[in-house]
């Protein structure tokens, strides 16, 4: 009973797929394809589960036995169909939706044959025939699609599709590119079956256990990718955000900043410019320059040490300290700590963090912070085509992730943000 259950699982994710992208992606420009095709496998998956499990000729295993002729061959086309969009390619002649037509024959014979109770010689002469014919259909489709995938690959050379690095470092990777990789899971099971020329679920209980699983999780997952309809790349933090900003109410304005973020970054110039002028009149950029954003947040400075006191010694603390910051841009070291200043100084961090406060009126991290987004501003300014991880790197932050956060609290809105605000001055003064 359990293996039973067991190998139907692959089609109950079919449903549940097919349902949710009913619910959730009617409006994306890949829900027809992924409706049809969850439901192509869902019939295919559950034929080949009742000709393992239900006795040879009865109702159900012949039913299934024919629903498996038209949905089997209309997998791999529904497929490339799907990816053909994800490549924003447009769509074919109508001619050639051709292909269905094979399926559709080898099916309606079936059932005609089934159901007009020719004799029994005649229903086994058509098996045979319809068997070898069946295989070499896949055969010739997997064929079609390995030349498909391999032209899809040297198409999308340039972008990212390093499943490794997806998976164990995060980085984004072409969505093009992974559903290839997830759906070359199930389409390896096809290609097992066609070899050994049997339902690999009637082989043995552990490999049909496997074969199952394997189905199961390859499916999940493409479905999975799928809700993101076109989108050209994709990263383990899109899914994180999905379950962050549906249940847990206090991160929605995180998730929401970051992935303003990632989409400003992917975005064209144009685009941005249309943008920047919503942004500036929404977020009232020029209020927050000038400081009226709020009373906590703190506001760059040019000239962080133009307070301290031209009658202080040079040998003073202070003007060693200041010597470090503003000379020798002690802040530009991404792990700098207060031991380490205080051992320059050749002083202790007490004393020095004190004199920080009592000078300053910022915290020494406080400080460290707004002499590098100060910093940053400038090379920003003078390096207009910079990454951000670039500019993380060059300012002395840890990552990208840790810049943005620390610009927007000292700034008060992301660097996207600030350089358009600079760029809109820019262009009224001249």
């Amino acid at each position: 009973m359990a293996y039973t259950l067991f190998i139907f699982l692959p089609v109950a994710v079919c449903i549940f797929w097919l349902v949710l992208h009913w619910v959730l992606a009617s409006k994306s420009e890949t829900f027809p394809e992924m409706l049809v095709l969850c439901f192509l496998c869902a019939i295919y998956l559950f034929s080949d589960a009742c000709h393992a499990t239900q006795p040879k000729g009865s109702p159900l295993d012949t039913g299934s036995l024919l629903a498996a002729l038209f949905a089997g061959p209309c997998i791999i086309p529904m497929v490339m169909m799907y990816l053909q969009k994800l490549l924003h390619r447009k769509q074919r002649h109508p001619f050639a939706y051709m292909w269905i037509l094979i399926p559709t024959v080898l099916f309606t014979g079936g059932f005609l044959l089934y159901f007009l109770n020719f004799e029994e010689r005649v229903n086994e002469a058509f098996n045979l025939i319809t068997g070898p014919i069946f295989h070499i259909i896949l055969a010739c489709e997997l064929v079609v699609f390995l030349v498909f995938g391999i032209n899809v690959l040297r198409y999308t050379k340039v972008l990212p599709g390093n499943l490794f690095s997806f998976v164990f470092k995060g980085k984004p990777i072409s969505l093009v590119r992974l559903q290839i990789d997830v759906i070359l899971i199930p389409l390896g099971v096809m290609v097992t079956r066609i070899i050994i020329s049997d339902n690999l679920y009637t082989v043995q209980s552990w490999i049909a256990i496997v074969c199952a699983a394997l189905i199961m999780s390859s499916l999940f997952i493409f479905a999975m990718n799928a809700l993101f309809g076109v989108r050209s790349m994709v990263s383990l933090n899109d899914f994180r955000y999905i379950i962050r900003y549906n249940y847990s109410g206090k991160d929605k304005s995180e998730v929401v900043e970051r992935i303003m973020d990632e989409l400003l970054e992917e975005a064209e110039e144009e685009a941005l410019k249309r943008i920047q002028e919503k942004i500036g009149e929404n977020l009232h950029i020029e209020q927050w320059r000038s400081g009226s954003a709020g009373p906590d947040m703190p506001m760059i400075n040019n000239h962080i040490f133009k307070a301290v006191s031209e009658s202080w010694d040079e040998d003073s603390l202070i003007s060693r300290f200041q010597r470090l910051m503003k000379d020798e841009q002690l802040f530009l070291q991404p792990r700098l700590t207060l031991d380490e200043v205080a051992d320059r100084l050749h002083s202790n961090k007490t004393y020095v963090s004190k004199l920080v406060n009592n000078t300053y009126n910022l915290g020494f991290p406080e400080l460290i912070n707004i002499l590098r987004v100060d910093y940053a501003e400038q090379y920003i300014l003078s390096h207009r085509d910079a990454k951000q991880e670039e500019i993380a790197k060059a300012c002395g932050f840890l990552s990208a992730s840790s810049f943005n956060t620390i610009f927007k609290k000292v700034t008060g809105v992301t660097p996207k943000v600030w350089i358009f605000s600079m760029d809109k001055e820019a262009g009224k003064g001249a």
